[in-house]
């Protein structure tokens, strides 16, 4: 392996066996995914709350179920600034690879394009969540609120791992 300037200004690659890579351009498309792995993570240990709230009872419940609220909350803007930092990537992507930020920066693939869809679904879901925590608040009925957000979290959880295998795959074409 060998440090050598590229081609496209001066910009650092790696050369291997005749081929060169850009390692700017690398980090800035690896950097979503790793973030996306950890964001994935925390999707599936908020989601667990559906199983851990039948076990808890009284002040312990009322406890987590604060945490549960607050974090998903957190969860919610972490997704927005994972997306982010993928159209960040994309953006040095082109820019590196074309002299253009815009040349790499629109979805050309399925995973792309869910990813907005995804973080419109997940907002959805908190949403969701709030009304939800309004009502109980409220002392009004609110377990059909409960059932459509528990529901609601079952489909984003499959959508989350439909939406990470096609990352998965997308990392290849990528690189």
């Amino acid at each position: 392996m060998v440090m050598t300037k590229s081609n496209y200004e001066g910009r650092h690659s790696i050369t291997w066996r005749g081929s060169s890579l850009d390692i700017v351009r690398l980090i800035a498309l690896l950097l979503h995914p790793l973030l996306a792995s950890s964001l994935v993570a925390w999707i599936w240990w908020q989601y667990s709350w559906k199983r851990k709230s039948r076990e808890l009872k009284g002040e312990e419940r009322a406890e987590h179920l604060g945490m549960h609220e607050q974090r998903g909350e957190k969860l919610l803007w972490a997704a927005i600034i994972v997306a982010l930092v993928a159209v960040a990537g994309r953006a040095v992507a082109g820019w590196r690879t074309h002299g253009d930020f815009t040349a790499e920066i629109w979805p050309t693939s399925i995973h792309g394009i869910t990813g907005p869809i995804g973080i419109v679904i997940l907002w959805q879901l908190s949403r969701m969540g709030k009304r939800a925590k309004i009502a109980r608040e409220q002392g009004d009925s609110f377990s059909h609120l409960k059932l459509k957000h528990g529901r609601m979290a079952d489909i984003v959880v499959a959508l989350v791992f439909i939406h990470a295998f096609l990352g998965f795959l997308y990392i290849f074409a990528v690189l």
